[in-house]
């Protein structure tokens, strides 16, 4: 009883530990975003060096163990996704001729002046500006568990998500937790690793550019909202 008891302890500090580093990293990559027109690139990097904590401060080390959970994982060890500003904001709020000296050609959203944007906004609009020039990210970290017997236990978790109901008569109509389980989420569960998913909203202090028009996107970061295993 002993053992178990201490396992289980082990395991729900060392995901407590986890959760919060990587919850303060989104936070530092949301904040390099917020000034510099939330560019994927400079969001990403200050996210894998606000990680360094976990792997002892080593960037070698941490390295190595993204490369290995990668492995494991067959897929990248974790993805934030660029929610907002999304295409509808800069439909309706990208200023035209607006230039952003670090994204040439893309359509950006005016961040100055927003109270007498927002005085001038079309009646019944289905955004305003202050929701344009709102940095919205989710991040899905992949966490490996620290005992063999948990990981199984994530193994037969996501078997049994996948599985259809096998009731008489019963129909099976996929949800969002079905393609979950089928997504990103669901193999990273099939290969006994444990998603965390951590929100975040942070208000804009530049121009927001549309980084969405741009391919490839850094790997791990992913324009707009996206459950599947790959993404665009």
């Amino acid at each position: 009883m002993l053992l178990p008891a201490t396992l289980l302890a082990a395991e729900a500090a060392t995901w407590q530990t986890v959760r919060q580093t990587v919850q303060l990293a989104l936070m530092e990559a949301a904040r390099a975003g917020a000034v510099s027109h939330a560019a994927p690139a400079t969001m990403k990097a200050v996210f894998v060096q606000a990680l360094r904590p976990l792997h002892g401060g080593d960037a070698s080390r941490q390295a190595r163990a993204l490369r290995e959970a990668a492995l494991l994982a067959d897929a990248h060890p974790w993805r934030i996704e660029v929610l907002r500003p999304d295409a509808r904001d800069f439909r309706l709020h990208a200023r035209p001729g607006l230039r952003i000296a670090p994204a040439p050609g893309l359509p950006a959203i005016d961040n100055d002046y927003q109270d007498l944007q927002h005085a001038r906004r079309a009646p019944g609009q289905a955004t305003d500006i202050f929701q344009a020039n709102t940095l919205s990210l989710r991040l899905t970290y992949l966490h490996k568990p620290l005992s063999a017997p948990l990981r199984a236990l994530l193994v037969a978790l996501a078997r049994g998500a996948q599985t259809p109901p096998a009731r008489q008569g019963a129909a099976f109509t996929p949800g969002l937790a079905a393609d979950d389980a089928r997504g990103y989420a669901g193999q990273a569960l099939a290969r006994g690793l444990l998603p965390i998913v951590v929100e975040l909203d942070m208000e804009m202090h530049s121009h927001p550019a549309d980084w969405s028009r741009l391919r490839p996107w850094p790997e791990g970061m992913v324009s707009g909202a996206c459950r599947r295993l790959r993404c665009g």
